[in-house]
């Protein structure tokens, strides 16, 4: 009869014991579910030995807490770091680990002795040491050996077990006592799991409830009390003692997410350029971003935090991120905006993305397994930042997972991406990408970008790589193929033949050219003997190749062209240049110039083949074949019938080049690409309705009258 006084007595004090959902009216929970006043097996009295095992005792399924389970397995094992073998899994942060991260016994293993990791961590990569025993003992007597994956491995043999063993960059490891005797036995291991940028916890109220010196789910969670705010925008407001239910139990405020960036304080930057991507920052309002519509910015300042991509338990993909969405390039995406709406970057594509393959040619980040994410800015992108490998104290720019042509040319060089254009780049003739590093900036969007010290061909400055579609046939001349999508360019406003055009600097060049002029034109100061291409192909001159506008000696005879080119045509700058193999592109030749066919700008007499760079578009036989028929010939203007000494008898009879007499990109004085001042070739020009008469160097004038 007592006793049943006494309960009623304190039921409506155990009521209040503590917050919603661990209370007496929502769960019939009172104190003496989880504590034990005498001979308690927990060290704050509990009624379970070990702070995690006490709440996994209820949040199981079956156990009261059934709606919100968890397993040990649920602890996130990410990429990178893990063992040979080892699959990045978990949904959850775990809540066994410290700065100096978590050990964790094979799973054949029959040793009683345990092995717990200290020191401070100084190392800059994610790695896991295994512990191998090469001599069963108890402490002290036991040996083993350690190996550690690479990035940066490391090994050592023949360690005598004990307390504080160095194994490297500030590591150490305590074996400790089993119940049998040995307590490690040979062949067990044990497996160390270790990241950088993380310390333990200087909040007060969190760093006191460390379990042995690991993270405990009460160092995070106040199990008693609501009233701390949390990060959640949806949770509801604490009214006082026996509110809150749904406020997460959070130990310390965390709405703007404190208790993260506590342990995780080497994060905690605000530009991409301190390692990490920013956090504590609004998302900027320019094009390039748009405000989340699927991640939750903090709710007291609109800012984004670590919670704003990363979900603490619950994570919908097991695969050890912790991320709030299973598609990395979904949640990336919630706020950058990095490509126009309705277009198919083939970077970003799902289908034919590729994979990081592992860095081959500078970086040290390994390959990017799980082909959920083909398509994913982490690709390309290293959140968190990545050692360069050339100076690892310091992360690969732009949160990049190599530096510059390095990024590109580890998929670009064969494999994955079949194309190999990196190949291209070891030619003799070339754009200058490997020649230098640091110049290319992003959102270059000014002539000082491109100046006389910093003039550059970096991969990114023909190519966006947010924007660069596949290889199609959609496009013709001189529209911009979809490879140069979103490239930057420059556009001319042309005046007179023979007079410098005004230039206008465009954030996406609409021309194939216009990327070209950024390098080749007055807009920037070119190196000395460099030829201003913008001035020779103004379509205001009396002649030039039709990269701007249809050629003006347009009616001439279809057959006098091969490959589908005619006289109304228009080409590419890239018609011309660009690999003597199949690689598309003006990244590389054997020939120079960067030309697909060799070319030679001497007049020097010399035999022209059929291979030579003119005759991709003109027909060999109708300018170069002495002995071709008079009908062939006369495909051309200036050629039999009429003329019997036209351009079959000078180049396929005198083995003058065409270079003798022509110009290559235009010119701002003569019709017909006609060039004067070379020996052999031309003193004077002079142009008729019907002809023209030269003045070469090797005879006296001719006048001649045309076919046509």
């Amino acid at each position: 009869m007592k006793r049943a006084s006494w309960l009623v007595f304190l039921v409506p004090f155990l009521a209040w014991a503590a917050d919603p959902p661990h209370d007496w009216p929502t769960a019939g929970l009172t104190c003496t579910d989880c504590h034990t006043p005498h001979t308690a097996p927990g060290g704050t009295l509990t009624s379970t030995s070990g702070n995690a095992n006490l709440c996994l005792s209820c949040h199981v399924i079956g156990g009261l807490a059934n709606s919100h389970p968890f397993y040990l397995t649920d602890q996130a094992f990410p990429w990178p770091g893990l063992r040979s073998g080892q699959t990045p899994s978990g949904t959850s942060h775990r809540w066994d680990s410290s700065a100096v991260g978590h050990v964790k016994p094979g799973t054949t293993n029959t040793s009683t002795g345990t092995v717990v990791s200290g020191g401070t961590y100084t190392g800059r990569y994610p790695k896991t040491y295994t512990i191998s025993i090469t001599q069963s003992g108890d402490v002290g007597v036991a040996r083993f050996s350690w190996s550690a994956t690479s990035p940066p491995g490391g090994s050592g043999s023949n360690l005598l077990t004990g307390t504080n063993v160095a194994l490297d960059e500030g590591i150490t490891v305590t074996f400790k006592p089993g119940t049998t005797s040995p307590a490690f036995v040979a062949g067990d291991v044990f497996y160390l799991y270790v990241r950088p940028d993380l310390r333990n916890p200087t909040l007060t109220s969190v760093l006191q409830r460390l379990e042995n010196g690991r993270l405990t789910c009460s160092a995070c969670h106040d199990q008693h009390s609501q009233a701390a705010e949390p990060f959640d925008p949806q949770a509801p407001a604490y009214a006082g003692s026996g509110t809150g239910n749904g406020r997460h139990y959070q130990r310390t405020a965390n709405n703007v997410a404190q208790i993260c960036e506590d342990c995780h304080a080497a994060r905690t930057v605000t530009l991409s350029s301190q390692g990490s991507h920013p956090v504590a920052v609004s998302v900027p309002t320019t094009s390039s971003f748009k405000q989340p519509t699927q991640l939750p910015l903090d709710k007291t300042t609109g800012k984004v935090r670590c919670l704003t991509c990363h979900r603490v338990h619950y994570a919908p993909a097991n695969d050890g991120a912790v991320l709030r969405l299973t598609s990395h390039k979904a949640l990336c995406q919630d706020c950058h905006v990095k490509s126009p709406s309705g277009s198919n970057p083939i970077h970003a594509s799902t289908t034919n993305g590729v994979l990081w393959p592992g860095g081959q040619y500078g970086s040290t980040l390994p390959a990017r397994p799980d082909a959920s994410q083909r398509g994913a800015c982490t690709q390309c992108h290293a959140v968190h930042g990545w050692p360069n490998n050339a100076s690892p104290s310091t992360d690969y720019n732009w949160l990049l997972a190599d530096a510059e042509e390095n990024l590109c040319f580890t998929c670009h060089d064969g494999a994955p991406v079949a194309v190999n254009v990196r190949g291209d780049f070891l030619k003799t003739y070339k754009h200058p990408a490997t020649s230098y590093s640091g110049r290319h900036q992003p959102n270059e969007s000014a002539s000082s970008a491109f100046g006389t010290s910093n003039r550059h061909a970096e991969c990114t400055d023909c190519h966006n790589p947010h924007q660069a579609e596949g290889p199609s046939s959609g496009s013709a001349p001189p529209t911009i193929s979809a490879l140069l999508k979103g490239a930057s360019g420059v556009a001319v406003t042309n005046g007179a033949a023979g007079t410098t055009p005004t230039y206008t600097f465009l954030t996406s060049a609409q021309y194939e050219y216009q990327v070209c002029f950024k390098c080749h034109s007055s807009w920037t100061s070119q190196p000395s003997g460099q030829t201003n291409l913008a001035l020779k192909l103004n379509p205001n001159n009396p002649s030039y190749h039709p990269v701007e506008a249809v050629g003006k000696n347009t009616g001439i005879n279809a057959n006098a062209f091969v490959n589908g080119w005619s006289s109304s045509s228009l080409t590419y700058c890239s018609s011309c240049h660009g690999s003597d193999g199949t690689v598309r592109g003006v990244h590389g030749s054997a020939n120079q110039y960067i030309l697909k066919r060799p070319f030679s700008p001497s007049s020097a007499q010399r035999t022209m083949s059929s291979n030579d760079l003119c005759f991709l578009c003109h027909r060999y036989d109708t300018y170069a074949n002495d002995g071709a028929t008079t009908t062939v010939k006369g495909y051309s203007r200036f050629n039999p019938p009429t003329f019997t000494k036209g351009h079959t008898f000078h180049v396929g009879n005198r083995r003058y080049p065409c270079s003798a007499c022509h110009e290559t990109h235009g010119s701002t004085t003569r019709p017909h690409l006609i060039v004067t001042g070379r020996s052999p070739g031309l003193t004077n020009y002079t142009h008729s309705s019907n002809g023209g008469t030269c003045y070469p160097t090797c005879h006296g004038s001719k006048t001649y009258t045309v076919n046509y």
